[in-house]
């Protein structure tokens, strides 16, 4: 891997569809809340049925992505973890960028990034997170247009 590929602007390609994805993040920030994950707690965050999460999980694990036995508890492998980890960095970029630099309210900029998360190129990703490391720097400094830009927002 290419020093480009290992850096925190990385935002390659999953691989996954878009409601794999849903999954993949869905298990990872499970998995940070509580010491174990269940078919019903995914179920409950995707606000799906449990039978079509137990038939995503079986995709998952044939993917290598996750070990689950049938009626068990789920867990990333270390492939998994990787690809959950890149699509919550992801989201969590869009998050941030609506919210502190277009001044979206956070309940909407965590709506928003769950519509356009997966269609966005991994250039794309890249380039928002490049903004908002510019943006936040900008802001510590006290710079003009970033109280010019807050203040057109409102």
């Amino acid at each position: 891997m290419t020093d480009q590929g290992k850096s925190k602007y990385s935002y390659r390609d999953t691989g996954l569809t878009s409601n794999m994805e849903d999954y993949m993040e869905a298990i990872v920030m499970l998995s940070a809340k509580n010491k174990v994950v269940r078919v019903k707690d995914i179920a409950k965050k995707l606000n799906i049925k449990m039978p079509s999460v137990s038939a995503a999980l079986a995709k998952l694990k044939e993917m290598e992505l996750i070990d689950y036995e049938k009626y068990g508890y789920i867990e990333l492998t270390e492939r998994g973890q990787e690809i959950a980890d890149r699509v919550l960095k992801r989201h969590t970029c869009l998050i941030e960028f609506f919210s502190n630099v277009l001044q979206i309210d956070c309940g909407i900029a965590d709506g928003e990034a769950c519509k356009v998360e997966h269609d966005l190129a991994p250039q794309t990703c890249s380039q928002i997170h490049k903004f908002l490391d510019f943006y936040k720097s900008e802001e510590t400094a006290g710079s003009d247009w970033i109280v010019r830009l807050k203040k057109s927002l409102k």
